[in-house]
């Protein structure tokens, strides 16, 4: 068989497994209109790394609200739908203030490779907002897969993530 259509149909086994499974490998990604670009493309990042990715909107470039965005990626991981989720807008400022506002969510703003790993290791973030135009897709792309691949490293950042969860 061709090693091509081989790929191909691994990786639409592996979809179904994971979409049968539940969410560790289910993300929710959501935009505004100024970080839709961004998103279709980490969009077919994740899937073809084998993700079930949960598209929440929007849907084109047409002016909208990323309140409305943001709430939906951070609703689809309270509701257990989603492990993680990732937002984008304009600056990645304003979707981390809505996702936050939602207990049990915490959202990171990441703009390098520094703020990336601190926010899975020490804060275990599990929704990730970014600026649309901070960094270059193909280092976006690096962001993202890292962000994704680190583990919270719990120990002494486990009392601090507890700290937050119950005081908030």
């Amino acid at each position: 068989m061709d090693p091509e259509k081989v790929e191909k149909l691994v990786t639409e086994v592996v979809r179904e497994v994971l979409s049968r499974r539940g969410n560790g490998k289910r993300i929710a990604i959501g935009s505004d209109h100024g970080g839709f670009e961004l998103k279709e493309r980490l969009r077919a990042l994740l899937e073809g790394k084998g993700y079930v990715v949960l598209d929440v909107g929007c849907h084109g470039k047409e002016a909208c609200d990323y309140p409305d965005f943001a709430k939906a990626v951070a609703q689809a991981v309270l509701r257990g739908d989603c492990a993680q989720g990732i937002m984008i807008d304009g600056a990645g400022i304003g979707s981390s203030m809505v996702c936050n506002r939602f207990p049990k969510i915490r959202a990171a703003l990441c703009y390098d490779m520094k703020s990336i790993l601190n926010s899975r290791q020490h804060n275990d973030a599990n929704v990730l907002t970014l600026g649309a135009t901070a960094n270059p897709p193909e280092v976006v792309d690096a962001m993202v897969l890292s962000w994704l691949a680190t583990p919270f490293e719990g120990g002494r950042h486990q009392k601090r993530v507890d700290k937050i969860e119950r005081d908030v």
